[in-house]
């Protein structure tokens, strides 16, 4: 993985998307805002120090029903798009810092809606964090 990555995001082919398990990393389960141009935050706290502190991470957004798009970050990192099309996208998020310095503890992200239905339910969770390269 590249830690320079500019947020990008991948939508992940079906076959791919039975690989992730949910329940092995930090998740969030919540429901859009009625105020889609309001950021949530989402705590997003890990036991593994390397998920803490990684330079990078990749983050599931799951839902069931329409697509749903919008915005996620780090705090303080840039934003990062997503649709969630097919009902699951996987996205990749740069985290605050360097090599030299380290990186800022990831303990939330925060996440905003450009289109939802109301009262849509999603689900945040880790897929992979990355540790330089």
């Amino acid at each position: 993985m590249v830690a320079a990555l500019i947020a990008t995001v991948s939508a992940l082919a079906s076959p791919t998307i039975a690989a992730i398990d949910p329940a092995t990393e930090p998740r969030y389960m919540g429901h859009a805002s009625a105020d889609r141009d309001q950021w949530q935050r989402i705590d997003f706290r890990s036991e593994r120090l390397a998920v803490r502190t990684a330079p990078h991470i990749k983050v599931a957004i799951q839902t069931r029903g329409p697509s749903m798009q919008g915005l996620i970050r780090i705090p303080g990192a840039p934003a990062s798009n997503f649709d969630t099309a097919r009902g699951m996208t996987v996205v990749d998020l740069i985290n605050v810092g360097d090599e030299t310095r380290g990186y800022a503890e990831i303990v939330a992200l925060e996440i905003v809606f450009t289109q939802t239905s109301p009262g849509q339910y999603y689900q945040v969770f880790a897929v992979d964090c990355g540790r330089g390269n």
